[in-house]
């Protein structure tokens, strides 16, 4: 196929794609593909990038040549806020890390953490009934961020920060806000350093690199072990070299996983809810598998995989609202994809959210529909079709972290109350570094 057949989006005549990408992106990875198809390109001005949602590219890509294949300028920018962590690094230095960091997700130590988990969780039920007496409009979605992160902020760090909790979160928030401008409005980038907002940024930064470099000084002065990630990791050790995460690469896994952990389970738990809402007929079934499953009791670690539905309804929201919506790779030698040659240092842009609503691979793909979920189900299909903590060498390392905690949060929460959703308000999409729910999902608790 020649370029100039290549199905191509011009935008606007000046800006080209720009001004969409800044203002709506959802609608270049989810109605654009209506016209042009799973694989097209778009004229960013001063260049195309490739945007997909065909399931043989993410193959090609994330495993099959996935050698010739490097994070793109996203994560580079990432990397300002969550410096050469895990979701930023790459080649030997990512090998690395990930060997590093993996006993730190080993199940014997997730069986450790889960024991904090489900305290925050009882705590959290407190708070939801708290709620539920005042019978006034709450924002799930907050709720949401708010409970994962006082999971992360615990099974991360046991002992205390010498910052208030609030100024954390808003430090972190501040510190996402401004690595989205600089993805969505580059030309403002030179702007920044003389307005105050790369200041801004550094200032909020420092509050959390503060507090984590403190702790990691204490637990080195004092030689305590805590029951935490932080520990696990501070103790990995390299089989072959002997060699120890020094602080800085601590600091950077720390941040990694707060930030990528705790917002990606708060907003696929926001999404849930938002669908329950809608969907009667779906919380009926939760209840009648958490009554039968568990009765009144808090589930035992092992007692998650019994809760299937459960689970099939998360996935089922993971797959309509992915919280990691996009994956970016820029490709290191000339390739081609599906047929289409593409030069070095092309970019292309797999849309994940596209993907799980492609019509080519899911019947219906717009519905809710937990039965696509089913175990038989799930062996039939290819596994390139529901990509939700990605695939390959790179796949989330904290995957079944996360099922675990918002497994427990739903049972837990759905067996107790209701959420009735404020009908005036608009629930739309706001692709920023997760999936997020522009306005909230507003509604009582019942």
């Amino acid at each position: 196929m020649k370029n100039k057949d290549f199905p191509t989006v011009e935008g606007h005549w000046l800006y080209g794609c720009n001004g969409i990408a800044m203002n709506n992106p959802i609608s270049l990875f989810l109605d654009e593909p209506r016209q042009h198809g799973d694989y097209f390109r778009a004229n960013m001005k001063y260049q195309y990038i490739y945007i997909t949602s065909n399931a043989d590219i993410f193959k090609y890509i994330l495993q099959t040549n996935q050698k010739n294949y490097k994070k793109d300028i996203a994560y580079q920018q990432l990397r300002l806020a969550l410096g050469n962590g895990l979701l930023t690094s790459e080649g030997a230095f990512w090998k690395k890390q990930r060997k590093l960091s993996q006993p730190a997700f080993y199940k014997t130590q997730l069986e450790i953490l889960y024991r904090e988990m489900v305290n925050l969780t009882k705590q959290f039920l407190e708070e939801l009934e708290h709620y539920k007496k005042e019978k006034k409009r709450v924002d799930m979605s907050q709720l949401m961020m708010g409970v994962t992160a006082d999971i992360a902020m615990k099974t991360l760090f046991s002992s205390e920060m010498k910052s208030s909790k609030k100024e954390v979160y808003e430090s972190m928030n501040g510190v996402q806000d401004y690595v989205m401008k600089r993805l969505r409005q580059p030309f403002r980038i030179p702007l920044m350093y003389v307005n105050g907002e790369y200041r801004n940024f550094k200032n909020r930064k420092k509050v959390f690199d503060d507090n984590i470099y403190s702790m990691i000084e204490d637990r080195r002065q004092s030689g305590e072990v805590h029951p935490d990630l932080l520990s696990m990791l501070m103790n990995s050790v390299d089989a072959e070299t002997g060699e120890r995460m020094s602080d800085e690469q601590l600091r950077d896994e720390v941040i990694t996983i707060f930030a990528a952990g705790h917002e990606t389970s708060a907003n696929a738990l926001s999404w849930t809810f938002y669908l329950l809402s809608q969907h009667p007929e779906v919380v009926k079934k939760l209840r009648t598998e958490v009554a039968e499953v568990l009765g009144d009791r808090t589930p035992g670690f092992n007692e998650l995989r019994n809760l299937k539905y459960t689970k099939q309804v998360l996935d089922e929201s993971m797959r309509l609202y992915p919280p990691a919506w996009a994956i970016g790779r820029e490709c290191l030698a000339d390739d081609v994809l599906l047929g289409h040659p593409i030069k070095k240092g092309t970019a292309t842009v797999m849309s994940v959210l596209g993907l799980h609503r492609n019509p080519k691979y899911w019947k219906d793909p717009e519905a809710f529909d937990p039965e696509r979920f089913t175990a038989e189900r799930v062996k039939e299909r290819p596994k390139f079709h529901y990509l939700p903590f990605g695939a390959g060498p790179r796949m989330c390392i904290g995957n079944h972290f996360a099922m675990m905690e918002m497994q427990l949060l739903l049972s837990m929460i759905i067996r107790r109350f209701d959420f009735v959703l404020d009908e005036s308000q608009e629930v739309v999409m706001d692709a920023l570094v997760t999936l997020r729910p522009k306005f909230g999902v507003w509604g009582v608790v019942q």
